[in-house]
């Protein structure tokens, strides 16, 4: 791995939170992602004071430099009536929750507009965050938008998206991105090409700006490249391929940039075997 490379993967908090950075210790790396609570569930029972201590005491002694938090996926900040107020709830005690555990970033997927339409969509959004930032308060917590392949009804599989969002957001200097290479390319953003990695970041700097891209998810594609299904696969052995890693993991803009792999877990070696991947290709 390069000097000043921040790599890591989403890992577990079974038995604790504080037991991910164990985990990130384990497998070597610099940074992890990690959920807040239970992914599928709308609540969870409060973080105890030893719990938090416990985490923050770890923090110091395991090697890890940058912890993301990835919000619960039954979260949709474009949704309507009771789903989007739980949503509104939900994302607001994921930002208390970070701001407990001393961690700066929340990973979101902006929303599903259920058939309302894409301007809709983008309007709730923004409010939505907006009603959520409002609520908690911990101004040192930022969201993370992150890109999506586009499946379905999903809000933000084009860089505009994204930055509509920012822009009708009141807090909006809380909010940064987190890239998925997987998604992008199933969105249409053909990057496994040069040319076409090198027009996708450019149009990505034109639209939204480098300066606000905070998290790279690294992950191969299953799916063929526009096909708008996210399906993420081992590094080299999609869509994308070695080659169309190679030029992110080159890109002497994203160096300091931390990229975290959200790859499939086969087995309990899958994440070693992609982290060893990725740094044979950074070599």
């Amino acid at each position: 791995m390069k000097a000043g490379r921040y790599l890591g993967v989403h890992v577990s908090i079974s038995g604790g939170m504080h037991k991910a950075l164990v985990r990130g210790m384990e497998l070597a790396v610099n940074t992890i992602q990690v959920f807040l609570k239970n992914s599928n569930q709308w609540e969870a029972k409060p973080y105890s004071s030893a719990e938090i201590d416990k985490f923050l005491a770890s923090k110091g002694d395991k090697g890890i430099e940058h912890i993301f938090a990835h919000s619960g996926y039954l979260i949709n900040l474009a949704g309507a009536g009771d789903m989007l107020e739980k949503s509104v709830r939900a994302l607001s005690d994921e930002i208390r929750r970070a701001h407990q555990l001393g961690i700066g970033s929340v990973v979101i997927h902006p929303g599903s507009h259920l058939g309302a339409g894409l301007d809709e969509g983008i309007n709730k959004i923004a409010g939505s965050m907006d009603r959520a930032f409002q609520d908690a308060g911990a101004r040192d917590v930022k969201i993370l938008l992150e890109t999506t392949a586009g499946q379905g009804n999903a809000v933000g599989f084009k860089f505009e998206h994204l930055r509509r969002i920012i822009d009708l957001c009141t807090h909006r200097d809380r909010i940064d991105i987190c890239l998925d290479t997987c998604h992008i390319f199933a969105a249409g953003y053909d990057i496994s090409s040069k040319k076409g990695y090198m027009e996708t970041m450019d149009e990505f700097d034109s639209i939204i700006g480098i300066d606000r891209l905070k998290l790279i998810h690294l992950n191969d594609s299953k799916k063929g490249c526009g096909s708008l299904v996210d399906r993420h696969e081992h590094i080299g052995l999609g869509m994308i391929g070695e080659k169309g890693m190679t030029h992110i993991l080159h890109d002497s803009r994203l160096a300091h940039i931390p990229m975290v792999l959200e790859t499939p877990k086969d087995d309990d070696g899958s994440d070693m075997k992609n982290l060893n991947a990725v740094r044979k290709l950074i070599k």
